[in-house]
């Protein structure tokens, strides 16, 4: 069984300050759960020496801005981070799975966020399902509960969402049960998710702001064989 971690990266449809959303899947094998997880918690425990490691998340966002448990590092020592991470990310048993979507060319008829979320969350899933058809193997979805794009009741339209797409496919999935919602701090598979998810973005904003840091395009280029990642339209 492979499980699949998901978060995303960007802004909805009325923020023009960014113009991608991007939804990524890390995939991780149940046999090699354990040894993400170990692996991930001697890290945080590596870049945080004096927080328990489920004190806090691994966070492109925080971590490029020195903001929460980064706060008090400097731009050295948290580009320092952000490489170990994606040069763990580039050694661990895993795969990344993206869709990116570019908002400034969809139709009128995405008119709002939900929108946007379910098109790029179906596209994901037809991707996901795509690789459990090939190894013909069951798995499992994990969504970050606490994502920018969607509250409790937003969940409700993941799952609504989840559930129209697999009808559409007559019921038929390799995919178990309906999507599961935890907290990304004690998640490995999220965190990796929300990291993936930040670097994908970052790399896409770069190429229309090209004002930004050479250490996250580095740190891309470490993780860049592990993506696999489909652009709207």
């Amino acid at each position: 069984m492979l499980l699949f971690y998901i978060d995303e990266s960007g802004t909805g449809l009325g923020d023009t300050r960014t113009p991608f959303f991007v939804l990524a899947a890390v995939a991780i094998h149940v046999h090699d759960w354990q040894t993400v997880d170990v692996q991930i918690t001697s890290l945080k425990r590596r870049l945080i020496s004096w927080a328990k490691p489920e004190d806090f998340e691994i966070k492109g966002r925080d971590m490029r801005r020195g903001e929460k448990f980064f706060k008090g590092q400097n731009w050295s020592m948290r580009a320092r981070a952000i490489d170990n991470v994606a040069q763990l990310i580039a050694e661990l048993p895993c795969q990344v799975f993206a869709v990116q979507v570019d908002k400034r060319d969809l139709p009128d008829y995405i008119g709002s966020d939900s929108d946007l979320y379910r098109l790029t969350f179906w596209r994901l899933l037809e991707e996901i399902e795509s690789e459990l058809e090939y190894r013909d193997q069951p798995g499992m979805l994990m969504v970050d509960m606490r994502s920018d794009m969607h509250s409790s009741v937003q969940d409700r339209r993941l799952v609504d969402a989840y559930r129209e797409w697999a009808a559409s496919h007559g019921g038929r999935t390799h995919l178990v049960e309906l999507p599961w919602f935890g907290f990304s701090a004690f998640y490995a598979g999220l965190q990796l998710a929300d990291f993936a998810a930040y670097l994908i973005d970052f790399v896409a904003n770069e190429i229309t702001r090209p004002r930004r840091s050479a250490e996250l395009q580095a740190a891309f280029v470490r993780i860049r064989e592990k993506v696999h990642l489909v652009r709207i339209p």
